[in-house]
């Protein structure tokens, strides 16, 4: 199996998932959980095979990949919510909802006009670049599994359900199965901002500020196209097929 984590989708619970089918005995005598954070220190971290697929690996048609992924604008929000409201961490803008997206449009716009360049992403553009820019997605999307995960506990379980049907058509043992679904559905990282008391506030933001959705719109309506996500919370325009020639 072969997993690839989207910052802002479930990604120290996939990272932490595969250390543990890595390397079941490690994991566990080290009493490690599935639902630690980055700063802890994981057996698997380190190992260059584990963060490197190699080649035969990749072209081996007997492996699975597997990514969660998330509404864009939902993923944004919990951006907003830890990395400018928890952490502290966009540029200058504190909670200025207008301020995190026009910055994040323009690092991103950098980094799509200057390629050649081969610019190294900042913190910030790489959690919130768009789900298509990941994985190598655009060279390869029919081979992954993409496991749909919501902010509700019940689209929690559903993408968790999933993963485990992926993990048993692989030869998982029955009890890291158990495991995975029981600790991923009981346990929460430290990241996680579905249950946030801000969050109904940056969500109203969301539908009802202009100058914020027509940024998040430019920013990540590609993976609208992309992805099997529902397009109903965009503007009626970008419901249609206005992009399409006559």
């Amino acid at each position: 199996m072969m997993s690839c984590g989207i910052r802002k989708s479930m990604s120290q619970l996939t990272f932490n998932t595969m250390c543990l089918l890595k390397n079941e005995d490690n994991f566990l005598n080290g009493n490690h959980s599935l639902n630690e954070t980055w700063l802890s220190t994981r057996p698997c971290k380190d190992t260059p095979e584990f963060r490197t697929p190699s080649l035969e690996f990749l072209t081996d048609p007997e492996t699975v990949r597997f990514a969660f992924i998330r509404d864009p604008i939902e993923r944004f929000v919990s951006l907003y919510l830890d990395k400018c409201l928890n952490e502290k961490n966009c540029w200058s803008c504190d909670s200025d909802m207008r301020c995190v997206v026009r910055e994040i449009y323009s690092g991103l716009k950098k980094i799509q006009n200057h390629r050649e360049w081969k610019s190294i992403p900042t913190y910030m553009d790489l959690h919130a670049a768009p789900l298509s820019w990941n994985c190598g997605f655009n060279n390869d999307l029919t081979k992954w599994n993409l496991l749909i995960m919501g902010a509700d506990a019940e689209e929690r379980k559903s993408s968790i359900l999933q993963l485990g049907n992926l993990m048993k058509r692989q030869g998982v043992p029955e009890e890291l199965l158990d495991k995975v679904q029981k600790d991923t559905m009981e346990g929460e990282t430290i990241h996680s901002t579905h249950k946030s008391t801000n969050r109904l506030e940056a969500e109203r933001q969301v539908r009802e500020d202009p100058v914020v959705r027509d940024y998040l719109h430019k920013i990540y309506f590609f993976d609208y196209l992309v992805f099997p996500f529902n397009r109903e919370r965009l503007d009626a325009k970008y419901q249609t097929d206005f992009w399409k020639l006559p």
